[in-house]
């Protein structure tokens, strides 16, 4: 069935008042039109993969981030490049860890991320967003003790989901409320 013949179909579920349909995400071009006098900053969106939940004891086994453009009210405008890397974590990936994130042992073996590599990428950063900053601060702090501090913002705690109507915290409860979804936990 053609991609027309679909999009018809789901159109017509939605009509109905019957139906919800939720579109898997696709990535925009841009976002919001910027004006030549509007100063834009540099973003990244950062997430961690670890092999359990306690920094001091568990082991980052992957770093994902990506750059954005925006302004100091908020408005963002592209997506700038991503930075993704594995690092072995040299001990085996527990089981559950590898059944919720998809990252095994194979995936990481002989795997690292250079501290050289990441503060380069963030050297012209101005703000990093985590969902769940507190966790994700905490692991990147102790994998690159020597990268120069930046400041962080948490997409969890530092935005009033209530306000929005949205119940959980959780990333795929709150693509569902924005009628999206996506593939897999990173």
């Amino acid at each position: 069935m053609s991609n027309q013949k679909l999009d018809q179909i789901a159109n017509q579920l939605r009509q109905s008042g019957k139906y919800r349909i939720i579109d898997k995400h696709q990535q925009p071009k841009g976002y919001n039109a910027a004006s030549p006098t509007d100063k834009k900053l540099i973003g990244v969106f950062l997430d961690i993969e670890s092999t359990g939940l306690f920094y001091a004891t568990d082991k980052l086994i992957e770093l994902g981030m990506v750059k954005f453009e925006y302004t100091k009210d908020g408005r963002i405008f592209n997506l700038l490049e991503e930075f993704n890397g594995y690092q072995d974590p040299k001990i085996p990936i527990p089981e559950h860890i590898t059944k919720l994130t998809g990252i095994t042992d194979d995936m990481v073996k002989d795997h690292s991320i250079e501290n050289s590599k990441v503060a380069e990428y963030l050297e012209d950063v101005d703000i990093i967003i985590s969902h769940n900053a507190q966790f994700d601060r905490a692991f990147f702090e102790t994998a690159f003790p020597d990268i120069v501090p930046k400041a962080w913002a948490c997409s969890m705690r530092n935005i009033d989901w209530s306000n929005e109507d949205i119940s959980s915290f959780k990333l795929e409860y709150i693509a569902y409320r924005y009628n999206f979804f996506y593939e897999g936990h990173r």
